[in-house]
């Protein structure tokens, strides 16, 4: 049995995308236990997506690599045992958020079965679930049921920030228009990337088919020069469809993502944000299963022509044929249908 006000400790460390895939844990606890004292261990990039939510209470920020420095995990621990969590919830299932699990003293914790948590995270906790659901972010939910918490609504609450919607509408003018689509042209993994040139001809499209001019999402500098080529390929074709984002903080690159009328991306964390905050979104799928991470109904499309089942390892190693077989057209076609459903609804 559970007090009114239940000290959990929840350990997701790492990747944006699986970050807001976890938040809805966060909010089934704190509609389950409003007086609930909630913790997180994250990563400094995870940590950017959880430092403004209100209805977290405690956020502790781990280096990446923090289980290797013997000063690190001793400054953990002292942090953790100092609010004497006594729940566990491991979403990542791996050793290093079981171990920051471990390192609170809790009394129980908890992670999914061995297979779907991996290395000491399965032996770390006493409580182990197996999940039934598809979508990622219903497996997470699935994690709360020894608590009693059984079919907990899907929802994310992501806070609107102003001032990051201000500063890239600042530097940015089509953001004040509040008419354009967001093309995430990066991913983590190389073989989650779709083509630039097609990235390219589908801005094109949306401006001459919809009027509507594309906004060119990157991450990093390799991701710039496909932002690059993207924009030029559009360009080509129609010379002001495109704008190519400056560099964005976690925070501007919500409130763009938020603002916009329809989100193209592959399966990285922009995608994620995209599904949280109920922008339409088409997701490209390769080496990671659609219907694993990206919710097929509604105002969310998928696209996936192509999946070979590999280990994690060989998927981040791959190539990126699978995204290959996403031709054009593919992605026009779930375009046409989602701008034609919400003109629908519109009228």
């Amino acid at each position: 049995m559970l007090s009114p006000a239940p000290r959990i400790l929840i350990t997701r460390l790492s990747a944006l995308g699986d970050t807001v895939l976890t938040l809805p844990v966060l909010c089934a606890l704190r509609r389950a236990f409003p007086a609930a004292q909630i913790g997180w261990v994250a990563e400094p990039a995870a940590a950017k997506v959880l430092a403004d939510r209100t209805d977290l209470n405690f956020l502790f920020t781990v280096e990446k690599g923090w289980l290797t420095k013997l000063s690190e995990v001793a400054r953990l621990r002292k942090a953790l045992q100092r609010h004497r969590f006594e729940i566990v919830i491991d979403a990542q299932g791996l050793t290093k958020s079981a171990v920051a699990g471990w390192l609170s003293g809790r009394t129980q914790q908890v992670t999914f079965t061995r297979g779907e948590s991996r290395e000491l995270a399965p032996n770390l906790a006493r409580t182990r679930v197996q999940p039934k659901a598809t979508y990622v972010a219903h497996r997470y939910l699935q994690l709360l049921a020894p608590l009693g918490i059984e079919n907990p609504r899907l929802e994310f609450q992501m806070p609107y920030d102003s001032i990051a919607h201000d500063s890239i509408a600042e530097r940015a003018k089509v953001i004040r228009t509040g008419r354009y689509a967001v093309l995430n042209v990066g991913a983590g993994w190389y073989s989650k990337t779709w083509l630039p040139g097609r990235f390219g001809e589908v801005a094109a499209d949306l401006f001459m088919r919809y009027e509507i001019p594309s906004v060119l999402l990157w991450g990093s500098e390799t991701e710039y020069e496909y932002a690059q080529q993207a924009a030029q390929a559009a360009r080509s074709v129609a010379p002001h469809c495109v704008t190519v984002l400056p560099k964005l903080s976690i925070a501007e690159m919500k409130e763009t993502i938020r603002h916009a009328k329809l989100l193209i991306s592959g399966d990285t964390g922009p995608l994620h944000f995209g599904v949280a905050m109920d922008t339409p979104t088409i997701s490209l799928f390769g080496v990671t299963k659609a219907e694993y991470y990206s919710p097929n109904r509604g105002i969310h499309r998928t696209v996936q022509n192509m999946y070979d089942p590999l280990s994690s390892r060989k998927r981040r190693r791959a190539g990126n044929e699978a995204m290959q077989a996403i031709a054009t057209e593919d992605v026009l076609r779930q375009v046409d249908s989602l701008l034609a459903m919400r003109h629908s609804k519109a009228a």
